[in-house]
């Protein structure tokens, strides 16, 4: 996909990877490996795929733990790509506002990079281990099917991104480039949420269109995705 005035963050990245594919994304401190721009999309589109195998499509709800990492970065260009909806969550949160995040955004899939969340999580859905992946039950949250970690924790009720990345592998790109094409400027791309007065949850709504072009160099767009928001 190629276009010189990209409107959507997924049109940023692939048209990046096209005109300057060795471009070597900024690196970070905790991570051994950096990626050229042209990696870092191979590895997203691959992810996207093994995200829409498993449920992920446009518009659904998908909450993130974040944190400065490549593997963090990879994950949300991923549901850039198949115009999901990102949802950051804050660690800090106390347990029960955490909840009421998945609750009310009824968030379809789970992801987290710092494995210390897990034991937080689990406090949420006590039986997260003893659930096929995928296959999620939670009485308290029936929308929540998938949970992935992006970090190191591997158990019988996790995806892992390597894992997914497997799964997408093995699929065609036609229904991913397909959904590239459906995703438009003013679809909503992230949540952002906050608690007010009362602790009454807020919700910005902020789409693909603003991010772009608010931020128009792969440097800005990083920082933002990984730090701002």
């Amino acid at each position: 996909m190629k276009t010189t005035t990209p409107s959507t963050i997924a049109e940023f990245i692939e048209n990046l990877a096209d005109t300057n594919p060795g471009q070597i994304i900024s690196s970070f401190q905790d991570e051994i490996n950096i990626y050229t721009v042209k990696e870092l999309n191979n590895k997203a589109s691959l992810l996207a795929k093994g995200l829409l195998y498993n449920g992920v499509g446009k518009n659904t709800p998908v909450g993130l733990v974040m944190a400065g990492t490549t593997s963090c970065l990879t994950f949300t260009l991923a549901l850039a790509k198949i115009g999901a909806l990102l949802i950051p969550i804050n660690t800090k949160l106390e347990i029960r506002l955490i909840k009421k995040i998945l609750q009310e955004e009824q968030i379809h899939t789970l992801a987290f990079y710092a494995d210390a969340f897990l034991n937080t999580f689990q406090q949420i859905v006590p039986n997260l281990t003893q659930n096929e992946r995928g296959y999620l039950h939670s009485k308290d949250l029936p929308q929540l099917k998938n949970i992935v970690t992006l970090g190191s924790v591997k158990n019988r009720g996790i995806f892992t991104t390597r894992e997914l990345m497997l799964v997408g592998s093995h699929m065609d790109d036609i229904e991913m480039e397909d959904t590239i094409v459906a995703i438009k400027a003013d679809d909503v791309f992230i949540h952002k949420i906050s608690f007010g007065e009362l602790l009454k949850m807020k919700v910005e709504a902020i789409s693909h269109g603003q991010i772009v072009k608010e931020h128009t160099t792969f440097a800005d767009l990083q920082n933002y995705l990984l730090r701002s928001i």
